[in-house]
């Protein structure tokens, strides 16, 4: 785990360190990265390649399809009245608690222990 920075000197040395020497590396980096996608949004967009008209007849087609088959679902999906709910969920049966009873051991008078024998 890392070690946390109490002391203001510590803190007030990272601070530092984060000003004059990581704050340059990062700004240079910040504007290599917006260069970079600015060049990528002045470039045009590449134009779609012209579709044949099979091409057009095979989408509409699979289109098609989709739709029916969704149509397909709904139908399917709406309940009927011989369709009933089922039957709440059961919670799995628990392990039964242990259902052994010892005999209360029985005290004849003073100077009994608890194994049964007395003082002789």
């Amino acid at each position: 785990m890392a070690k946390s920075i109490r002391a203001s000197v510590s803190k007030r040395n990272r601070a530092t360190l984060r000003k004059n020497f990581f704050g340059p590396i990062v700004d240079a980096r910040t504007e290599r990265l917006h260069a970079k996608l600015q060049e990528l949004a002045d470039k045009p967009k590449p134009e779609a390649p012209a579709k044949s008209k099979r091409e057009l007849a095979e989408q509409e087609a699979a289109a098609k399809a989709q739709l029916d088959s969704e149509q397909e679902m709904d139908v399917d999906a709406k309940p009927t009245k011989s369709m009933k709910k089922p039957a709440r969920v059961q919670k799995r049966n628990q392990k039964p608690r242990n259902s052994i009873v010892f005999k209360k051991r029985v005290s004849s008078g003073k100077g009994t222990s608890y194994r049964g024998s007395s003082k002789k």
